[in-house]
């Protein structure tokens, strides 16, 4: 410790503010690592439903976009279905899908193609297919496109 003394304060206060700022940085560089989860963990990746509803809510954000609808079950009883995206509104815009948080309306007839969560009798999944009122929408870089435009 001979050494502190030999400093002045205002060095020791400079490096405790370099050394404070550079780990600070590097946790806040680090946190997108740890906020990111994979599909498999939530989904069943290796089975697939289809769903067919009315769109109740779509909400075109961040992390990733999210369809709400009704869908009537074998007795006629309405459920809650929720539908998680995998790619971002970024990532789309990116990969020209052609179409924004306009593209779907409350009261549009929506027929899906998702895995299942894994949780029994859940009514959320991952989306992989989109039809919105007849019409074929894109929804990754993999999926077959009809030029979908507004």
């Amino acid at each position: 410790m001979k050494w502190l003394n030999l400093l002045r304060k205002e060095e020791i206060v400079h490096m405790r503010k370099t050394l404070t700022s550079a780990l600070l940085c590097g946790f806040v560089c680090c946190l997108p690592a740890w906020a990111h989860h994979g599909t498999s963990v939530t989904y069943q990746t290796d089975k697939t439903i289809t769903i067919s509803g009315t769109v109740t809510e779509f909400s075109f954000s961040y992390p990733h976009p999210q369809l709400y609808l009704d869908v009537k079950d074998a007795s006629g009883n309405v459920q809650h279905w929720g539908t998680e995206w995998g790619p971002t509104p970024l990532m789309m815009k990116n990969m020209h899908a052609g179409w924004s948080r306009d593209s779907i309306k409350p009261g549009d007839q929506a027929v899906i193609v998702c895995n299942p969560h894994k949780v029994p009798n859940s009514t959320a999944c991952l989306l992989k297919e989109l039809t919105i009122n007849g019409k074929k929408m894109p929804i990754g870089a993999n999926a077959p496109r009809n030029d979908y435009k507004e």
